[in-house]
């Protein structure tokens, strides 16, 4: 296959799923108060749909990562686009707010796909002269998601037209899946015999439910101290994850290799902090200038 095809294509791919991943989240948080409405329903209950969405992604981005060294990142990929495609369809086909949240929560696990093989694709099959560049370009639909999200979703609920805020990703999707079938039938990746960690799965799975629960309570006076407690048990299975992973020989989290090489952690500390500032300064203020506004 000639190389320029197979490293755009490889872009195309990588961009078009941290872009969907990342857009998705903005556009939901200025539709809430709308959906609101329209399926007559609570914040706290439409709240849910962000919640949603962020834990199956949070859960499922891990053993992901690691069944893509197994069985192929672009496999992974595509199925990924698959499922996050079917979901947003039946996002916007969804007539009350419990179907909706549970598409959304399919719409998570896509979306950790995408996210968990982004880079990974890049930098295992774009020619190595031209990874910089195509990192590059990955950075920039990372920035393009948050930023465009609020602004697209804003514009099809002027229109009366909410369900067009799931259905965007469709056409995007299908051109990513359309560029994956292409590589997967002419492209032999290289596989690694790797074993599935299923304690720390199930370790971080709990982890991420009890922490993100916790936060999403935290604004509530009537919950306060249960929430405190459910962020105090998250950060304790944190401790647990920690410990069970740092003796396993499989780990779903290399604990051992960021004792070794301390600038891989203080890397993914800067990236934790990035997407956590990112969320604050993108995703929180639309939603408030709704509320407060009553648009």
């Amino acid at each position: 296959m000639n190389n320029r095809i197979k490293n755009t294509f490889v872009i195309i791919i990588s961009g078009m799923g941290m872009l969907l991943s990342t857009l998705d989240t903005g556009v939901i948080n200025v539709a809430l108060p709308f959906l609101e409405k329209q399926f007559n329903t609570t914040t706290a209950i439409t709240t849910l749909s962000v919640v949603g969405y962020t834990m199956s992604l949070a859960i499922f981005i891990l053993p992901f990562g690691l069944l893509s060294d197994k069985f192929g990142k672009l496999r992974i990929s595509y199925i990924g686009l698959l499922i996050f495609g079917i979901s947003s369809i039946f996002c916007g086909l969804a007539n009350n707010i419990n179907s909706l949240i549970i598409f959304r929560i399919f719409q998570g696990i896509g979306a950790a796909a995408l996210q968990s093989t982004s880079a990974a694709l890049i930098t295992t099959l774009v020619d190595k002269d031209k990874r910089s560049n195509a990192i590059s370009i990955l950075g920039v639909m990372i920035g393009l998601g948050p930023i465009l999200g609020p602004s697209v979703g804003g514009f099809f609920l002027s229109l009366n037209l909410w369900r067009f805020i799931f259905w965007i990703n469709v056409p995007l999707a299908m051109i990513g899946i359309m560029c994956n079938q292409f590589l997967i039938s002419h492209i032999d990746e290289n596989k690694q015999k790797v074993r599935f960690d299923i304690k720390g799965s199930i370790i971080n799975s709990f982890m991420v439910i009890l922490f993100l629960s916790g936060l999403s309570l935290l604004a509530k006076q009537d919950d306060l101290k249960f929430s405190i407690f459910l962020i105090a048990a998250g950060i304790l299975m944190g401790v647990i994850l920690y410990r069970v992973e740092i003796s396993s020989k499989k780990a779903i989290i290399d604990i051992q290799t960021l004792h070794d090489k301390p600038k891989i952690l203080v890397y993914l500390v800067q990236t934790v902090v990035f997407g956590f500032a990112s969320a604050m300064i993108f995703l929180l203020p639309p939603f408030l200038f709704v509320k407060s506004f009553s648009y």
